[in-house]
């Protein structure tokens, strides 16, 4: 499944538009100060990898819940860019998962000839 290499390209994404705004939003994420500075002291070299550093905890944290609060705390320090970023990519990956679902139903249909007619 390419569930996990999506996530992390979508958090990749993200965190190249974060920027500077990433340890205003950790503190939305309710993240303590010791531990935003962590993620810094941790990511010494670029704002992008403490952005991801930050993103990756979260939605370990957070499992299933993750993009949905990520919406409302973006939403919250005025980040819409990031937020309409997010959507657009969700709604994509949604419309390709079943495009894909779409072709498999199509070569499943073929596979078994003429029932396939009387069904569609």
């Amino acid at each position: 499944c390419s569930f996990p290499f999506q996530k992390e390209q979508r958090l990749a994404i993200i965190a190249d538009h974060l920027g500077f705004s990433w340890t205003e939003l950790a503190q939305e994420l309710d993240f303590s100060e010791e531990r935003i500075n962590e993620i810094r002291t941790g990511n010494p070299n670029s704002l992008q990898d403490q952005s991801h550093a930050l993103l990756k905890v979260w939605t370990e944290r957070e499992g299933n819940l993750a993009t949905a609060t990520l919406i409302k705390r973006l939403t919250k320090i005025n980040r819409m860019d990031i937020v309409h970023l997010i959507e657009s990519r969700t709604s994509e990956e949604e419309t390709s998962h079943t495009y894909a679902e779409i072709e498999w139903t199509i070569a499943q249909d073929h596979s078994e000839g003429a029932q396939a007619n009387q069904i569609l």
